[in-house]
């Protein structure tokens, strides 16, 4: 099964020059633990993403909430193309320790989110990450 599947919500981004305190905002808003963070001087670029987590760091560290996106997202964006298979997105996340991993096109433009629980919640996704896995498990004791 691949990624683009279980794409169902269309992405939701942030641009770069956005505080911190919109970000918290808008995944308030939106009901979701990440955001994309993209360039709008560059057609839309990724640049990182910003998490609940990031939010969290900067509460705590007393920068206040007014500074840009783009002085605390994660800039090391771990992706996967929409037609990867369901389980190279769960082996990424699993390797990187991470909840999220983005969606990108052949032009690395972000189209989408995939987070763990969107994994979980598949029984169909888990079936195909089993498969995947039997297949390794088989083809490397040759």
């Amino acid at each position: 099964m691949n990624i683009s599947h279980i794409v169902t919500h269309p992405l939701i981004s942030i641009t770069i020059d956005n505080t911190v305190l919109d970000a918290a905002k808008l995944m308030v808003e939106k009901n979701i633990g990440l955001l994309v963070v993209t360039s709008a001087r560059i057609n839309g670029k990724l640049v990182g993403v910003i998490s609940e987590r990031d939010i969290i760091r900067v509460i705590a560290s007393g920068r206040g909430l007014q500074i840009p996106v783009n002085e605390v997202c994660t800039k090391n964006v771990v992706t996967v193309r929409g037609n990867s298979e369901v389980a190279e997105a769960a082996k990424a996340m699993n390797k990187h320790g991470i909840r999220h991993v983005v969606v990108v096109d052949d032009g690395d433009k972000p189209s989408g989110v995939v987070s763990m629980r969107d994994l979980v919640g598949e029984r169909a996704t888990l079936t195909a990450i089993l498969q995947s896995n039997e297949k390794e498990i088989f083809h490397g004791a040759d």
